[in-house]
Order: C-alpha cells, then structure tokens, then sequence
C-alpha cells in the first residue's frame, strides 16, 4: 500500500512538473490576454447593483485565468538597503498591496502582525505600498519586524508593465498567495466591514480572512514535503546495479526456477 502511495505521489508530481515545464504562463500575459472582458462584465453586474454577480466574476477570473501562472519578476524598494527583486524571497509569498492612503480594518494590521510572528519561518509576508519612500516611513511603526515592507514609486520604477496589471488591472488593497517558484496558488480581495466595527470584532474578522491564505499557503508546504519524501525514498528503492550485474541476477533467477521445477518433477 505504501509503494501504491509512493507511485502515485510521484505520478502526479511528475505529470505537473512536465506541465509546469510546458506552460509557466507569466501572470502579466494572463491578465492582459482575459482583463478587459471581466471588467466590462463586471462593470455591468455593479451597475446592476448585482454584487453577488460581481465577486462570483472576480472568482472566475483568479480560478480559471490567474491561478497557476507565474508571478513577473520586479523590483520592490525596502526603507534601506538596495532594490530588491521579487525572486529574491525564496519561501512562499503572501503579498499584500497597499497605497498610503487606504484606511485599514482597525484590527487588519494587528491580526496580520500575529500572524507573521507565527509564521514569519515558514512564509515570506511582504507588504507592498504604491508610494514613495515618505510614504512608507509613515507606516513603518504600525508592521512588526517580521513583515517586509517595501514600496514602489510608480514614476520611477522600470518595471512599469507589471506594476500596471498588479496596481491597476486588479486595483488594491489585494492579496496574491505564491508558493517558493512564485506560482500564484490564489488571488483574493481584502475583506472590509463597516468603520465601527470594535478593535475585537475587526481583529476576528481580518484574521479568519488572512489565516485562509496562510492554510493554503501551509498546506502547499506540506504537499511538497511529502512529494520530496517520496521521491527521496523512491531514489532510495530504486536499481543501482549495472547491466552485468543485473544479467547474472536474472540468470540466477531463471537457474533456480528450472532447478525448482526439476526437484517438483522428482517428487512427483
């Protein structure tokens, strides 16, 4: 039952890596190539005051367009130090984008804050701001440590395509969940609720919505674990004799079936 478990591990391993091989589609192609036509659809679901209709168009689009692409490499910008490429982070992503002049949830920052501490070894948490350098400053002390904060001064920044799709095709704030190859595993808005809302309440609220992205983002983690465990035992199990050794065998094999049957026919 193991090997079973093991093969079928690998199999599927296998056949979504040769896919992964064949179609690492970049997320800047998939939005530009399917945009245009949902927002018109769902522009005319909020005119329609159908709201239902706009998130479920929202959903499709991530489910059947976005998710399984790959993330554009760019350059975000830290308080200190040099620029920083998107690849750079090496473990799986929760990104936030942000602008400044978004007003947060009163207990979004907090509940994002606890999460990061638990998390913070096992999940890269970026924040990233559509602002300049004085911008972010003003933020810095409402993040803990374990929080990247970064920024991105569209006017100067050469990456000015992808800024595009990530700022204005799918507006802010929004979270994008990427395991470590910066394949997108999700996309989704972040949840809001009416401005008198308790500190307890906004705080219950944002992090039940925030903990979704860390458990999809964990429970990536540990399907590659066990994925690796078990190409490892594979490699373990596998043959390493050579032909020659591997002929004799065979002919050991064959030697002892026909002496077999020879000692069969004698009792008999």
């Amino acid at each position: 039952m193991k090997k079973l478990l093991v093969l079928g591990i690998l199999t599927l391993y296998f056949s979504n890596s040769f896919a992964q091989e064949e179609r690492q589609i970049p997320f800047s192609v998939a939005i530009s190539a399917h945009i245009v036509k949902y927002n018109q659809k769902i522009d005319l679901a909020y005119k329609d005051k159908d709201l239902e209709r706009a998130e479920f168009l929202f959903d499709s689009l991530v489910t059947n367009h976005l998710s399984g692409t790959y993330m554009d490499n760019f350059n975000v910008y830290p308080l200190k130090g040099d620029p920083i490429l998107l690849r750079d982070y090496e473990k799986p992503i929760f990104l936030i984008t942000y602008a400044s002049w978004c007003v947060p949830g009163i207990g979004e920052i907090p509940a994002l804050n606890d999460l990061a501490d638990r998390f913070h070894d096992q999940i890269d948490f970026v924040v990233l701001f559509w602002d300049n350098k004085e911008k972010l400053k003003e933020k810095v002390k409402e993040y803990n440590s374990n929080i990247h904060l970064v920024h991105i001064d569209e006017k100067t920044n050469q990456d000015s395509y992808i800024i595009n799709k990530l700022k204005h095709a799918l507006g802010f704030p929004m979270m994008y969940f990427m395991d470590g190859n910066k394949k997108i595993l999700d996309i989704r808005k972040i949840v809001t609720h009416h401005s008198s809302e308790t500190l307890s309440n906004s705080y219950n609220i944002h992090f039940n919505s925030l903990s979704k992205g860390v458990s999809l983002l964990i429970a990536d983690l540990d399907l590659n674990t066990e994925i690796n465990n078990a190409e490892a035992e594979a490699k373990e199990n596998e043959d390493r004799r050579t032909d020659e050794e591997r002929n004799i065998d065979e002919e050991y094999e064959r030697y002892k079936r026909e002496r077999d049957s020879i000692n069969n026919k004698k009792d008999n």
